[in-house]
């Protein structure tokens, strides 16, 4: 008959002190300061923005959008997709009060995708935007809310031109979908 293997009770205890020397280790790490720390994209619910974007007594730069990038001077830069703005109250990006939430699946971005971040400059038309072209760095600048001049609609225009990255500059922005 052969003999087991006696287990050495000290090996076990070794084990779990390793175990937890490593569990109380992570967690001191610090935590990023703000979403955009972490090298995956930010997903919020697409859904529950989208509602938000289109309730009754949102603020004027709130809303369902249509956005067309265009960085100038990059041949075949261009792209479209829908967009929710809503009010920052998610966790994600404090320094933002409004973040734009993608709400379509196009290629190189995600439903949920949190791709814009607005924050008020004191002025009820204007914002500090960034415009995330990777997930950690994009186009900054100023973004207007304006009147659309074919149509005369106020606030169906965010006027994106004056954002950079890289030595680019946006030349389109974003149209509001009306009732879409």
């Amino acid at each position: 008959m052969s003999k087991l293997p006696r287990r050495d009770p000290c090996r076990k205890l070794y084990s779990l002190l390793k175990i937890t020397a490593v569990v109380l280790l992570a967690a001191s790490l610090p935590l990023p300061a703000h979403a955009c720390d972490c090298d995956e994209p930010v997903i919020v619910d697409g859904l529950e923005a989208y509602a938000r974007s289109r309730r009754e007594g949102r603020d004027p730069v709130e809303g369902f959008w249509g956005i067309y990038l265009d960085w100038q001077p990059e041949e075949g830069a261009s792209r479209r997709y829908r967009m929710a703005v809503v009010k920052n109250d998610y966790g994600v990006y404090p320094e933002a009060d409004y973040i734009g939430v993608v709400t379509c699946d196009q290629p190189g971005c995600t439903r949920g995708e949190v791709k814009l971040l607005l924050s008020g400059t004191g002025k009820p038309d204007e914002f500090d935007a960034t415009l995330l072209v990777t997930d950690t760095d994009g186009g900054k600048g100023t973004a207007v809310l304006r009147r659309h001049e074919e149509t005369g609609r106020d606030n169906s225009v965010l006027d994106l031109s004056a954002l950079e990255y890289e030595g680019k500059r946006m030349t389109m922005g974003m149209l509001r979908i009306i009732g879409g």
